[in-house]
């Protein structure tokens, strides 16, 4: 199918609120797929700062599962601009340490029904699985390329979010996205020099699956959860040896490790941010906070998890103070009218909401999928790929030494051994390297949204990546 549009179809001529315009452009809009469903993908592609011409093109999209890129990637991690409330009125405001001052960066929407993106068949909501998703996601980055074709040959990396809430999906969503890439060949995979991923959920490191390994630990190792109570875990669930026999999921956990668990979570005080346990909390009256843990329950998956597992009493209460701003802006009409996003008649649900239905498979199609099985097809059918796991240590949710274990697990020959990766003559993480070309690059004392916890190491390390420096990943 070939799409009757032009890149000046989607320019976003002047976002309300801001001033002055921006010395780059941009461009917004929804992208049909062609697929029999109807699908539209939106999208908001922002050119960079620098030269437009020169840099890469990265690919952004968030996880959760059902998180908007616009919402979160876009808003709230490395986008062009933060809203701010002045008087109450809320605007857009340049942000300093935006990734589209290195680089064009594409933000998408995806899988259809997040944000704005949506199909006509309800279906497609029904059971979204990874496969599916990333198919949608590679026909789109064709169509795309096809109306934008300056960007044909850039170098473009594919990379997933470290944001506020439940991102690690896009551990599954980029991994499944780039082995479309892969097997599709032509020119997008001619283009494609690796893939970024942060904070990701891979196999049994993260929330959605049983094991409480990693998190447990994580709580312990940070005085979150006492000695005692924790050695009885470990040795009620057979941890000791976790770290070094891979052949050990523990994602089958008897009903002693499940009661030693449960105990050991009772211990983790609230309010608390597991994505970011450094962080402060904010303070509401016990109303508010109510009101807004629940919501936060309801929508993040790793809160829902453990309190369905441990029950209410045994998880931390979480309140993020999650700012109104980004909907109360997005749904005006004249910003949904700016950003070419359909009118409230036409898209019924309040962005960035998924419709009713919206279900992420629960089983080997999604949530539950060991997505490390696919990094051997990567290092045998595209070794000169760069590929980058990004973890920021002060989260909790999928903690680094799940992510350490994996990645450990994989049996590569390393290449360049644990180091100091440094930013302003500090100490901003540790690196390390195996062969072919996979790094782990830890970032200190910054939660799972490491652009947002820390806007100057999120930026920097974004510019090792592309730029390889040995100074630093």
């Amino acid at each position: 199918m070939t799409l009757a549009v032009t890149p000046s179809d989607f320019l976003i001529a002047s976002l309300p609120g801001l001033s002055p315009p921006p010395t780059f452009k941009q461009y917004a809009g929804l992208l049909p797929i062609g697929d029999a469903a109807g699908t539209e993908l939106y999208f908001w592609f922002v050119e960079s700062a620098r030269s437009p011409a020169k840099d890469p093109l990265v690919f952004w999209t968030n996880g959760g599962p059902g998180a908007s890129s616009v919402a979160f990637g876009f808003w709230t991690e490395h986008g062009p601009f933060r809203l701010s409330n002045s008087s109450g009125i809320v605007r857009p405001v340049p942000y300093n340490h935006s990734w589209n001052r290195i680089a064009n960066v594409l933000y998408v929407e995806m899988p259809s029904g997040v944000g704005y993106s949506h199909s006509r068949n309800a279906n497609k909501y029904r059971n979204v699985t990874d496969a599916a998703a990333a198919a949608d996601t590679y026909t789109f980055l064709q169509r795309w390329l096809d109306v934008f074709s300056g960007y044909k040959g850039h170098p473009f990396y594919p990379a997933p979010p470290l944001k506020t809430g439940a991102s690690a999906t896009a551990g599954h969503y980029v991994p499944t996205i780039a082995k479309a890439i892969l097997d599709g060949g032509g020119p997008l995979l001619a283009q494609t020099k690796g893939f970024l991923i942060g904070n990701p959920g891979i196999n049994s490191d993260w929330y959605y699956n049983v094991n409480e390994y990693a998190f447990v630990t994580y709580m312990w190792s940070h005085g979150l959860i006492p000695s005692p109570a924790y050695t009885a875990a470990r040795d009620a669930c057979g941890w000791g040896s976790f770290l070094t026999d891979c052949r050990q999921d523990a994602t089958h956990p008897s009903p002693a490790c499940r009661a030693a668990t449960s105990a050991a979570l009772k211990y983790v005080p609230s309010p608390l941010d597991p994505y970011d346990v450094l962080a402060p909390t904010c303070a509401r009256t016990a109303a508010d906070a109510a009101a807004a843990d629940a919501s936060v329950v309801r929508d993040q998956p790793f809160l829902r998890r453990l309190r369905e597992t441990h029950g209410a009493d045994s998880t931390p209460r979480y309140d993020p103070c999650l700012s109104d701003l980004t909907p109360a802006y997005m749904n005006r009409a004249d910003v949904r009218a700016a950003v070419h996003a359909p009118p409230a008649s036409l898209h019924e649900r309040p962005w960035p909401t998924t419709p009713p239905g919206w279900h992420y498979n629960q089983g080997v199609a999604g949530e539950k999928a060991d997505i490390a099985r696919l990094f051997p097809d990567f290092f045998a059918r595209a070794p000169h790929w760069r590929l980058a796991v990004v973890s920021g240590t002060a989260d909790s949710a999928v903690p680094f030494l799940g992510t350490e274990r994996w990645m450990e697990c994989l049996g590569l020959p390393v290449e360049d051994d644990w180091r100091p990766w440094h930013l302003d003559r500090d100490v901003a993480g540790m690196v390390k390297r195996w062969a072919p070309d996979l790094s782990l690059v830890t970032v200190k004392g910054c939660g799972h949204t490491i652009p947002y916890s820390c806007p100057e190491k999120g930026l920097a390390f974004l510019a090792n990546y592309l730029n390889r420096s040995r100074g630093c990943e």
